[in-house]
């Protein structure tokens, strides 16, 4: 029968013990804390004395193991892939998506069993071990996993093990992999890479790490930058921070490498991990909006690159442009000039709802995460369009405005496809503990013909408004030809070894690039 085991203590049910394999061995341990609905808050070891266990081969690269008891009163199923359907390595898998509808850019995971899933989850796994016979089917299998229903790492986690006809031991690893990095126009950003651990570890553990140059260098592309990782029990994620530097150049994407060395606690499986930069001075492809409060669409802030998903420009049956960005979501922005005119740079006004636009008049809809418009207004003006000889699409730019069913909130928005882009950021404060102050920048790039504005608010991180600094809000305001602005905060104590934040939110005139810089004092 398989061993149920239920816990009191709330500690204990986030930790798996070490389990050694001398001999190829089939295993599930499924490892629930408590409030977590698919794993019950139960501890569950399921081996072949239990019932039958499966590896197979599925769409899009991607690998199921299920197991059921022979009356079918316990049955589960672990289903993962890697980004893009590539083939599964041993490797860490950082930020995975509901395999079903995960995006291409991402791993998918999804656990479920017992008559119980996610209906959006977000995880991580370690593939230890894995080999295929010669047919392509799995021999030999090694996976360790973290899900998430919350959809976001936080609440609680299923933790759990799977061994298929392998001897890779059930213990925790180290391992960097993931996170994001994007350059701004001057001074620094907050880079952030993944330390994880692929199991809660009932220890504290620590591992040392240092940046390693890869296509980025240190002084010119980043801060070098080194120190110690710490796991307190139970914790299986810990997040560095890498200052990116800035400049208004266009460079072109780089990466940087993490490198993780002197375990205690644990050992190391994944070594090294690349952080890539976004460049955003260069041509890029990228998918932004601000829906205005009340918009149906897309209230706040949204920003799509390349690294969330894929893009695909097609010229769409008005002679228009249609771009469509696949990501855990799908959206579309679709463009047509009057009567099926081919659409080419200029400013169209007066646009209607695409397809469905009248004799005369511009097509325009922009859509996405299961939300449309049934009726459009608005205008847009394309930046840049060209065609390869087979009318196919190049390049594209285009900024717009939409209003759903003839409301006043709007939908602004801009749509780059291998094309250059003005975007607002902010940038790391530069902290003065004499003048007892941080100075926030926030940049334009290029400058702007017309005037530009973007609200600037802190938000509490470690140190608090009001207490450790002056928490304000305020509109900066770019005039035609200004690419530089500063906020500066005071500060009203010092040498707290504390952080807060400036947030940049409702643009007008230009999409946000960097949102959010950190002030540390």
């Amino acid at each position: 029968m398989a061993r149920l085991l239920r816990f009191s203590v709330v500690l204990m049910l986030t930790l798996v013990p070490s389990i050694a394999l001398a001999a190829p061995q089939t295993v599930l341990i499924l490892n629930s804390q408590p409030g977590d609905w698919v794993g019950a808050g139960l501890q569950q070891t399921f081996t072949q004395a239990d019932g039958q266990f499966t590896a197979l081969t599925i769409a899009n690269g991607g690998i199921q193991v299920g197991f059921h008891t022979p009356d079918y009163s316990h049955f589960w199923y672990v289903t993962f892939g890697a980004a893009n359907s590539r083939k599964l390595v041993t490797n860490q898998y950082e930020g995975a998506q509901t395999f079903s509808v995960h995006s291409p850019t991402h791993p998918g995971l999804d656990v479920y069993g017992d008559g119980r899933g996610c209906n959006l989850d977000v995880g991580r796994f370690y593939l230890s071990d894995i080999a295929f016979n010669l047919d392509g089917t799995v021999s030999r299998l090694a996976i360790d996993f973290e899900q998430h229903c919350t959809g976001a790492f936080v609440g609680p986690a299923l933790y759990g093990s799977v061994r298929y006809n392998s001897v890779s031991k059930i213990v925790p690893r180290l391992a960097v992999n993931g996170g994001s990095a994007m350059k701004g126009n001057s001074g620094t950003s907050d880079g952030q890479a993944i330390v994880s651990l692929s199991m809660p570890n009932s220890n504290t553990t620590t591992v040392q790490y240092t940046t390693v140059d890869g296509s980025a260098l240190a002084s010119r592309d980043y801060v070098a930058t080194s120190g110690t990782v710490t796991f307190a029990p139970g914790v299986t994620a810990v997040p560095i921070t890498i200052p990116i530097i800035g400049d208004r150049l266009a460079r072109g994407n780089k990466s940087l490498r993490v490198q993780l060395s002197q375990p205690t606690g644990a050992i190391v499986g994944i070594a090294s991990g690349l952080l890539p930069i976004q460049d955003p001075n260069g041509n890029v492809t990228v998918f932004s909006t601000y829906g205005q409060p009340g918009d149906f669409i897309s209230p706040g802030l949204n920003l799509l690159t390349a690294q969330d998903g894929t893009f695909t420009g097609a010229r769409n049956f008005d002679n228009g442009v249609s771009l469509f960005v696949t990501t855990s979501d799908h959206w579309s922005a679709n463009f047509a000039a009057p009567n099926n005119a081919i659409l080419t740079k200029g400013v169209y006004s007066n646009a209607q709802a695409f397809p469905f636009q009248a004799q005369g008049f511009p097509g325009l809809d922009v859509d996405g995460a299961g939300r449309a418009c049934n009726t459009v207004t608005g205008n847009f003006n394309v930046l840049q369009a060209t065609y390869d000889t087979a009318g196919n699409v190049k390049s594209f730019a285009a900024d717009f405005e939409q209003h759903c069913e003839g409301r006043v909130p709007a939908l602004f928005g801009s749509v780059r496809l291998n094309s250059k882009w003005r975007q607002i950021s902010v940038s790391n404060a530069v902290v003065d503990e004499a003048q007892a102050t941080a100075t926030f920048t926030v940049t334009l790039n290029p400058s702007s013909p017309t005037a530009v504005s973007v609200q600037f608010s802190t938000a509490d991180g470690s140190a608090l408004g009001g207490v450790d600094y002056a928490a304000l809000s305020q509109a900066v305001s770019f005039s035609p030809g200004e690419i530089e602005k500063t906020v500066v905060v005071p500060l009203l104590t010092s040498n707290q070894g504390k952080t807060f934040y400036g947030q940049l939110s409702d643009p007008s005139g230009t999409p946000v690039w960097i949102r959010q810089g950190s002030a540390n004092f």
